[in-house]
């Protein structure tokens, strides 16, 4: 069994090596700022100082406290109140109270575009990547099923294939709800509220 074990985190652990080994390139190494820059759409328009994006300040349950950022040609994932809609649309601008959104209405063939104030916004969807933690999201739960199946599938202390014990369930278990834990780390949806306040900024 700890051989096993030994077996499933060399696993975790080795895909994480190569995930790191394969993404990085010491001549393709970017500046902070550029680092800033490529965090969003690849259509994010950083215009001249003075131009205004949205800012959500989040303090949520689970995390230490992270500022998400939207400029104009980012993707925002979002809901009203009274509305059963789930908007995942293109920020078009961004005013004081307010941004737009642009759809398409097939209709006419032409481009619409929808005014959203802030304060009826009630809920966002964000995502962040967080080093080894986001890698891990997918990958524990993986080792998880793995753990049990081969326990499972496997000869075990009383010679039989097919059954399995407590001890199995409970480490793949664990490998599991830290899996979910690291997911809930990086995808969040996020109620507006005086925890997680959403308001315009204007770069400078």
């Amino acid at each position: 069994m700890r051989q096993l074990f030994v077996i499933v985190i060399l696993l975790v652990t080795g895909s994480l090596q190569a995930w790191s080994q394969d993404h990085y390139d010491a001549k393709k190494a970017l500046s902070s700022e550029e680092l800033f820059l490529k965090q969003g759409n690849t259509s994010r328009i950083i215009a001249t100082p003075g131009q205004k994006y949205l800012v959500l300040d989040a303090s949520p349950m689970i995390g230490g406290f992270h500022r998400y950022r939207f400029f104009p040609g980012d993707n925002i994932k979002f809901r009203m109140h009274n509305e059963t809609i789930r908007f995942n649309e293109t920020i078009a601008s961004v005013s004081d109270s307010s941004f737009s959104i642009a759809i398409i209405n097939e209709a006419v063939g032409r481009m619409d575009y929808q005014e959203i104030l802030l304060k009826d916004i009630r809920l966002m969807k964000v995502s962040r990547r967080i080093p080894f933690i986001s890698q891990l999201a997918p990958l524990l739960p993986l080792a998880g099923l793995i753990y049990v199946g081969a326990d499972f599938f496997n000869k075990g202390v009383d010679d039989k294939r097919f059954t399995t014990d407590a001890s199995s369930l409970v480490v793949g278990g664990a490998f599991i709800a830290a899996g979910f834990v690291c997911y809930k780390l990086t995808f969040s949806s996020l109620k507006i509220n005086s925890r997680n306040k959403l308001k315009v900024l204007e770069t400078y």
